[in-house]
């Protein structure tokens, strides 16, 4: 024998159980006796047993009613019987009930010896079956937490994820492609076509089952309102395809960082350079002697000195949406009058409104004083005045009307100016952004103001509204919570 086995003899007569423990003996194996079934179980319940030679006449404790026990007690280990031939049904009977095997007396050493080779053998190998169960299970189980980790890792990442096997059939894909494409249902084993209906993204990626050379295709696609960098790679083992990865990433802020980068350097190109030019046209005139005229110099001069106005104004533009887009803005809260801050920002435009012969009228109602910082206060409603006089028509007017509606404080600026085409009014926040006609074509600006306007009333956890016709002039209300501003909060 291979393996070394422990085996214990139950038999009640002596000449059995010293005949079988020699001649297992020699064969290598530890060999222990009993002779009743109930010393049989004592020995069972304190060692470890591979076989169990049981003889069916024991006193006591019955061989069959051992058998019994043994095979609730621990069915791993190998009973066989020893039988006389009287007994031979018996036998036959318990090997239905889970005995190995059973040898009849009188026996020889080497029938003795086959039947506990055999069984041994047969323990043993269920020993191994365990064993490898056990590593089986404990694969599946390290299997199972890996795949737990990678659905863990995938779904935690922002990007989308999407895994097609050759056969186009998705395999995985994490929560936020869900999100992304709008999925439903389970999704899996299911063909591309089945769970996604944009053709430009099946015919990406069919594009790249079909590659035969290891290659990333890369491309923008706009799906609901945002723009993602699609990424599709392949998957292979050794030369060997498996399938590809498809990645979604959310590319919209860049491309809107993008788009403000060239609508900044645009407005740069044009507001700056232009004045500059300009500056510099009429400073070489009259640097080099060119006019001699002291009206049409101080003409030059003043035009010089609009030009550089200008300049200053989108320097303040420019600073002030700095500042605004800071993560961390200090403000000052202070109690304001808005009574006199309105009338400080009226007297300031003054001369302005009457160069276009523009009346502004004011209406202010009984308000109370509120807390926030004089700087953002002031910067937004000078933005909005500004924009009423300077896109008004000769001749046109202004109304100021500052009132409390509900809860909040309203102020409300209306112009008789050119207008805001309708498709025009949701974009006038846009940073950048400027209404292009006939009408404005001349105007100077950066298409910051608004901007600004609607970061401070988001600041103040407000509101604004707007309200224009072309031809008939626009009208910007801001709403602002009493409470907050009465209780003077921070704001971030």
């Amino acid at each position: 024998m291979n393996q070394k086995g422990n085996v214990l003899i139950v038999d009640d007569e002596l000449s059995i159980r010293e005949a079988c423990r020699k001649i297992l003996l020699k064969e290598g194996l530890h060999v222990d006796v009993a002779e009743d079934g109930l010393e049989a179980k004592e020995k069972i319940e304190r060692e470890n047993f591979d076989l169990v030679l049981i003889d069916l006449k024991l006193p006591h404790l019955s061989g069959e009613d051992l058998l019994h026990w043994l095979r609730s007690f621990n069915p791993d280990i190998v009973p066989v019987i020893i039988t006389g031939y009287p007994s031979f049904d018996s036998a036959v009977s318990a090997i239905r009930e889970g005995a190995y095997d059973y040898v009849p007396k009188p026996f020889t050493s080497g029938e003795l010896r086959r039947i506990v080779r055999r069984g041994l053998e047969r323990k043993f190998l269920i020993q191994e079956m365990h064993k490898l169960r056990e590593e089986q299970e404990k694969n599946l189980k390290l299997i199972s937490q890996e795949k737990t980790k990678l659905k863990s890792v995938i779904n935690s990442m922002a990007d989308g994820v999407l895994v097609v096997n050759r056969y186009g059939k998705v395999v995985l894909y994490n929560s936020a492609i869900r999100h992304i494409l709008n999925l439903s249902g389970n999704c899996l084993d299911k063909s591309l076509e089945e769970v996604i209906k944009r053709q430009t993204l099946i015919r990406l990626v069919n594009s790249q089952l079909k590659e035969k050379k290891k290659k990333v295709f890369s491309q923008e696609i706009g799906i609901n309102n945002r723009d993602y960098l699609v990424n599709v790679a392949s998957v292979s083992d050794n030369g060997e395809k498996l399938g590809v990865v498809v990645s979604f990433r959310d590319v919209t802020k860049l491309r809107k960082l993008a788009d403000m980068k060239s609508a900044f350097l645009n407005m740069v190109s044009h507001e700056i350079r232009s004045p500059l030019s300009i500056i510099e046209g009429y400073l070489d005139v009259v640097l080099k002697g060119i006019v001699k005229d002291e009206n049409q110099i101080k003409s030059m001069i003043e035009r010089v000195k609009v030009r550089t106005q200008t300049l200053r104004e989108l320097t303040d533009d420019l600073l002030n949406l700095a500042r605004m887009e800071s993560e961390k803005i200090k403000r000052e809260l202070v109690p304001i009058n808005l009574q006199e801050v309105i009338l400080e920002m009226v007297e300031f435009y003054k001369d302005k409104a009457r160069e276009k012969e523009i009346k502004i009228n004011i209406n202010i109602e009984p308000v109370p004083s509120i807390m926030a910082d004089r700087n953002d206060i002031a910067l937004l409603f000078t933005n909005l005045l500004d924009n009423a006089i300077k896109y008004n028509v000769r001749g046109g007017s202004v109304d100021i009307h500052v009132k409390k509606e509900g809860f909040d404080l309203c102020v409300k600026i209306k112009d008789s100016g050119v207008g805001i085409p309708k498709e025009s009014i949701k974009l006038i926040f846009d940073e950048f952004y400027r209404v292009k006609n006939e009408k404005t074509r001349m105007v100077p600006g950066t298409g910051l103001g608004l901007s600004i306007v609607q970061k401070i009333v988001k600041a103040y956890r407000g509101k604004i509204k707007v309200t224009s016709k072309e031809g008939e002039g626009s009208s910007f209300s801001v709403y602002l919570p009493l409470e907050n501003l009465c209780r003077g909060l921070e704001y971030d």
